[in-house]
């Protein structure tokens, strides 16, 4: 897999989402391989997206994110915005911040 990342306010994400699942639709066979999750950032209402795809022919559709490492990438997450979540793909990648519970 390749992957990419970039920051972005509030729901400025949502052109490269749509990019993303319009892939996956269109490669039905790989999209254990096609994953968008983000992270916050310390800036209020900013978030990192990181997304993942097959092979860096995809990645042509992302302009403006960073390529990066496997090994960047954060094993706690905020937020699965394209994965299925249940396959090894995902679950041997990421993890769900734990989010302390109200009293």
């Amino acid at each position: 897999m390749k992957w990419a990342k970039r920051q972005f306010r509030f729901a400025e994400y949502v052109p490269y989402f749509d990019r993303l699942e319009k892939l996956t639709i269109a490669n039905p066979t790989l999209y254990r391989e096609f994953i968008m999750v983000s992270t916050k950032t310390e800036e209020r209402g900013t978030d990192e997206v990181y997304v993942g795809v097959p092979n860096k022919s995809f990645l042509s559709a992302f302009d403006g994110f960073e390529e990066i490492e496997e090994s960047n990438l954060p094993k706690e997450i905020d937020t699965l915005l394209i994965a299925d979540g249940t396959t090894e793909e995902f679950k041997s990648r990421f993890r769900f911040k734990h989010k302390g519970r109200a009293a």
